[in-house]
């Protein structure tokens, strides 16, 4: 809910204080190299460190920037720069908090119940989505900018509330022997000679930079395409949620799916159609189905790309290769900087069409291989 409410309350600030697309794909894209940047470096802490100590200084300092930039809005002193070193900050918390998640995830319920497990997670997540997105919007209506940053904040220090409850084994699986960055080393030394690892991490990649990045412009187009406030905002964002929250609810009843690999591709190309078509929607409900429709194939997609990864790793080398695989979700908000540069040339609608094309073409070169993986 923190971090939902966070994008959906970045992108409206910023244009407020700019009116540029650009700029909120430049704070997206910032956010997204400190991701990438910082993204083994996490993995490897998360081998080499308790991992829910970990997340707990993660929520600490996450929770921190957030209120900064809230009351840094209230007391109106906040400048575009501002946005840019929070957005940054936010980067590398997510290079280590995604991999200790999943980690967890999978120390708790081990490898046959990882799919489902995976999926009730990502419910969860986007239920809290669909009450923060409707509750985010009607906050910047009523109270204010400010207002949705402190309830962001709030939500992650609640969250460590629920975290004190999670009774997991303290298990550090990298050596300590080694030093931090021939550890790190051997991370991405174990991906490269993997060819399933390295094509399921390479279509990581391109769905974060070209699918979920619709997301960092949904302000855009819910101001300068659809012609709605911010509560119109917020229904865009919750009608996303229900539509994810529904595929991932399908995908939890699959249980122990046999053709994962299948479901990963026909969900990367419902994905890719999707966007294009909610691209060219001009109209209120027909685009409110329509994100319904790329949040659910985008979250399936997610669901079952998750559980892939875990089930082709070694134990040991787990923590390092969801790093990396953490390290893709840093070319969802730098493809947000693609998608806010196109949109300044050309329009919301073009960018967005643009990465539906992308996905699709390149599931044209790599759906023969990852069906049979």
């Amino acid at each position: 809910m923190s971090m939902g409410v966070r994008m959906l309350a970045q992108g409206w600030l910023i244009l407020d204080l700019t009116g540029s697309p650009f700029w909120v794909g430049v704070a997206a894209g910032i956010g997204g190299v400190g991701l990438v940047i910082f993204g083994a470096v996490g993995g490897t802490i998360v081998d080499r460190f308790d991992k829910k100590m970990v997340l707990c200084v993660l929520y600490v300092f996450g929770a921190t920037v957030i209120s900064t930039i809230g009351f840094l809005v209230i007391y109106d002193r906040i400048v575009l720069w501002h946005i840019l070193l929070g957005a940054f900050f936010q980067g590398i918390v997510m290079a280590a908090q995604q991999p200790a998640v999943n980690s967890i995830a999978h120390q708790l319920v081990g490898s046959n119940r990882l799919l489902n497990a995976m999926a009730a997670r990502l419910l969860a997540m986007n239920i809290s989505r669909i009450i923060g997105s409707v509750i985010a919007g009607y906050l910047i209506y009523r109270f204010g900018i400010g207002s949705s940053y402190v309830f962001a904040s709030s939500c992650s220090i609640v969250g460590l509330g629920f975290l004190y409850f999670v009774k997991v084994e303290s298990r550090v699986l990298g050596s300590t022997n080694e030093s931090f960055w021939f550890s790190t080393k051997q991370g991405i030394k174990y991906i490269f000679a993997r060819k399933n690892i390295r094509e399921l991490l390479l279509l990581s990649l391109i769905m974060e930079a070209f699918g979920f990045s619709h997301l960092i412009i949904l302000p855009v187009v819910a101001k300068d395409v659809l012609f709605v406030d911010a509560m119109g905002l917020g229904i865009l964002s919750a009608a996303s949620g229900v539509g994810a929250t529904v595929s991932t609810l399908l995908v939890a009843f699959l249980g122990d799916f046999k053709y994962k690999s299948l479901l990963l591709v026909t969900t990367a190309i419902f994905s890719g159609v999707g966007l294009v078509l909610f691209a060219f929607s001009n109209w209120f409900i027909l685009s409110t189905i329509l994100v319904a429709w790329v949040g659910g194939s985008l979250m399936a997609y997610d669901v079952t790309m998750g559980t892939l990864i875990q089930l082709s790793s070694k134990e040991e080398m787990r923590g390092r290769v969801l790093g990396v695989y953490g390290l893709t979700f840093g070319f969802t908000p730098v493809g947000g900087f693609f998608m806010g540069w196109i949109s300044s040339l050309f329009s919301a609608p073009i960018a967005i069409a643009t990465g539906g094309i992308i996905v699709m073409a390149y599931m044209v070169r790599v759906t023969r291989y990852l069906v049979k993986l």
